[in-house]
């Protein structure tokens, strides 16, 4: 039976005795779908009137397939419709995504197929644009069907952050499989099999291999993913390792005490006093007088509560004294800042994890290695106009979290930027009234640069170019804390 009512946008309308023909299913499956939270509410113009639209068509038919393709009870049908809000395209990608641990038939042998009985997906027309850029769609031979699967699967492990690139890349790898795994089933010889019982007997192979394949890759993913938490365990341990300390006679070779209490004295007041105090406040970070920074990162507080600049350096002098619950109260009133500037992506990340190493085997802390997670994310990869402090953010995580961090080579790659023009003298550093300070603030900055460098290095196994870089560590301030790792790696 045909609607009989259209809505104002032109939709069908149907009246339960047209829904029910229609969708091929009793008044009172109807009725316990709508309990049951499997489908919305229908319209009532009125009080005796229920009108249905094409979307409780829809869901009706997925509901049936949910039932013979998973699993899943009613009740657990009903919470992913509620879930993703009855909206029948996300339902079907849903399934769609679940579908090959669903039990589904999928046999390799083409006329042993049966045809799906699945609704065309709406997929974004820019996701359609840039699938067809790629390589994923393009086998010979593919239907339709095949390809609306393939197309929705890409579009579901896409929305949950999936790049297109990993696929290209696995697909290359699985081609090289596929071959392999054909061969072997061609090799397959049983006899006494007819040609039907070989063609069920090959597909029952290739069922049992997708299987072990899937728990093979499973546990090799699972066994990766946990040695990256142990090393970022016991990275939050040791992170303050990877901070330098300026040794005993580099301060007083620059004499850094006196030049920074004289610059600290200076009176000043507007705008530009408020930039000139951050950079007094970096320069003491650097140069490591935190009980300085955090002096005068309370002065500009006094002056602007608000200051999230302040308060990052606040959390940072703190952190790297390592007085966690100082840090940590400072870090978390950065939680909602919109400000992505370096040191307050820093601030945040250093008293989350130290809060995980003062923690870690005591409670849980689990929540917290998720907001650093988070932020690890939010990691710039492209230098701006605070390029030195951001090459250093990005290169201090790829060198104590490498596995978290994950962007190995683009650290490598600003840190060689940053290194020239450091040698170069054009870089963009804390300017300080003192021409002298500044001289020594780009030695800070030129050991920092050349010690990651020189452990990303490693990393990759360059050695000859992780030791000049440690060599020169050692020229500059051969007893700090830099200095010392850096003989131990040269042996």
């Amino acid at each position: 039976m045909a609607p009989t009512d259209q809505n104002a946008d032109g939709s069908a309308s149907y009246r339960i005795s047209e829904l029910v023909e229609a969708a091929g299913v009793s008044r009172d499956m109807v009725k316990y779908y709508l309990r049951a939270g499997l489908l919305p509410p229908a319209h009532k113009p009125r009080p005796n009137l229920s009108l249905y639209t094409e979307n409780h068509l829809a869901l009706i038919s997925l509901i049936r397939r949910f039932q013979g393709q998973t699993r899943l009870s009613l009740q657990e049908i009903a919470e992913v419709f509620n879930a993703a809000g009855h909206d029948v395209d996300a339902i079907e990608l849903e399934l769609l995504a679940k579908h090959q641990g669903a039990g589904g038939d999928h046999n390799i042998i083409p006329f042993k197929t049966s045809p799906q009985q699945s609704r065309s997906l709406n997929l974004p027309q820019p996701f359609l644009q840039e699938l067809a850029q790629t390589s994923l769609l393009d086998e010979a031979q593919q239907s339709a069907e095949d390809e609306e699967q393939l197309a929705g699967l890409l579009w579901a492990a896409h929305s949950a952050g999936v790049p297109l690139a990993f696929f290209e890349s696995a697909r290359e790898k699985l081609a090289e499989l596929a071959d392999l795994e054909l061969k072997t089933l061609i090799g397959i010889k049983l006899p006494g099999l007819d040609f039907s019982d070989t063609v069920d007997n090959v597909s029952h192979v290739d069922r049992i291999i997708n299987r072990w394949m899937n728990a093979e890759k499973s546990r090799r993913i699972r066994n990766q993913l946990q040695r990256v938490v142990d090393n970022s365990e016991r990275a939050t341990i040791t992170l303050l390792d990877n901070i330098y300390r300026p040794s005993h006679l580099f301060r007083e070779r620059h004499r850094i005490q006196q030049q920074i209490a004289e610059l600290a004295a200076r009176p000043a007041s507007g705008e530009a006093a408020s930039q000139s105090g951050h950079d007094l406040c970096f320069a003491c970070l650097l140069f490591g007088e935190y009980e300085q920074a955090i002096s005068s990162a309370q002065s500009a507080l006094a002056e602007n509560p608000s200051d999230s600049l302040a308060i990052a350096l606040i959390a940072l002098a703190h952190g790297m004294q390592n007085n966690v619950d100082e840090a940590f109260e400072y870090g978390a009133q950065l939680d909602h800042c919109e400000d992505y500037h370096p040191a307050i992506l820093q601030a945040r990340l250093l008293a989350l994890l130290l809060k995980v190493a003062k923690l870690s085997g005591v409670a849980d802390t689990g929540e917290f290695m998720k907001r650093a997670g988070e932020l690890f994310l939010e990691l710039p990869v492209k230098p701006t106009a605070v390029e030195a402090e951001e090459t250093l953010l990005l290169a201090r995580a790829n060198v104590a979290f490498p596995d978290f961090a994950n962007s190995r080579e683009q650290a490598i790659a600003a840190l060689q930027s940053l290194l020239q023009k450091l040698q170069q003298d054009a870089v963009t550093l804390p300017e300080l009234a003192n021409a002298a300070l500044t001289q020594s603030l780009r030695d800070v900055y030129l050991i920092y640069t050349l010690y990651y460098l020189g452990m990303l290095y490693v990393m990759d196994g360059e050695d000859l170019a992780a030791a000049d870089c440690f060599e020169q560590v050692i020229q500059i301030d051969p007893a700090s804390n830099f200095g010392e790792r850096a003989y131990r790696q040269l042996g």
